[in-house]
């Protein structure tokens, strides 16, 4: 096997892929990473959309996402039962139009307008053009993106996107710079964009997309719409505060196979001093 780089930086990564407890304790990500299944966002677009979603008011949208949030889980359960691999998996099931994720793609789109992607629920129209208390509109600017040596073992190397601005205002924040000085000095990208770059890290040997800043949080929109244009398989990782709303959890929940929060506070004191919260 030819050695790369990350492997003399990080042996314990290279370790880490054998390790049995690791393997257990996050199966669906191995069998991910290794494509012996498919993505949680593949399986999203193979599950048909019945109706479309410009059609419907806001409680019919939720209605019908949690029909098509059943679909999902048998899929998924038969996945996993079945063990069908990735290769089987696009060959087997068609990508809908619309699909599940389409429906996601349009709810968070439409969220936008009275955003409450996360607990702040601001209600700013940033579609408009306003800014939220994230200080974005619809806008993503994306400072950096590579492959990441300094999480933990299973995830090394870890394709990380590197997001502009925060809900939240950490006065010991390590990305200070992109999260509150200098939010807009990222390359503005839309949805084509991402899912190029996330192929990109994927062919330089990224065991995962991880979605950071910052916080990806306010950028929800746009992750979930990159989906749509992404052609390969790989795991989708949010490292977040996790200040998200109950709603975007609900639009997330179906295309992150691997989530890594930040549990800052134990009380609401603290977390006023030090995060403005």
């Amino acid at each position: 096997m030819r050695r790369h780089y990350w492997m003399y930086v990080r042996p314990d990564a290279v370790e880490a892929l054998n390790n049995e407890v690791f393997r257990k304790a996050l199966r669906w990500y191995y069998a991910v990473l290794l494509d012996n299944i498919p993505a949680k966002f593949v399986i999203a677009k193979a599950v048909e959309c019945p109706e479309k979603p410009d059609k419907l008011e806001l409680e019919g949208l939720w209605s019908l996402h949690r029909e098509l949030s059943k679909q999902f889980d048998s899929l998924w359960r038969e996945v996993k039962s079945e063990n069908i691999t990735y290769d089987d998996f696009i060959k087997r099931y068609k990508v809908a139009e619309p699909s599940f994720l389409d429906l996601k793609i349009f709810m968070a789109r439409n969220m936008l307008r009275q955003c409450r992607f996360c607990e702040w629920r601001c209600g700013i129209d940033r579609l408009s053009g306003k800014r939220g208390v994230c200080r974005l509109n619809t806008r993503a600017y994306v400072h950096s993106w590579f492959l990441h040596l300094g999480e933990e073992a299973p995830l090394v190397p870890s394709g990380t996107i590197f997001y502009g601005s925060c809900n939240f205002r950490c006065v010991y924040c390590q990305n200070w710079d992109i999260s509150q000085v200098h939010p807009y000095n990222g390359a503005v990208v839309d949805a084509r964009s991402l899912a190029l770059i996330q192929r990109e890290l994927r062919e330089e040997g990224a065991r995962n997309i991880n979605h950071v800043g910052g916080d990806p949080t306010p950028n929800t929109h746009l992750i979930l719409e990159s989906m749509k244009y992404l052609d390969i398989n790989i795991a989708q990782l949010w490292n977040s505060n996790f200040y998200m709303s109950e709603e975007c959890i609900e639009l997330l929940i179906h295309v992150i196979d691997i989530w890594l929060p930040d549990f800052k506070y134990g009380n609401n004191q603290c977390a006023k001093r030090l995060s403005g919260i």
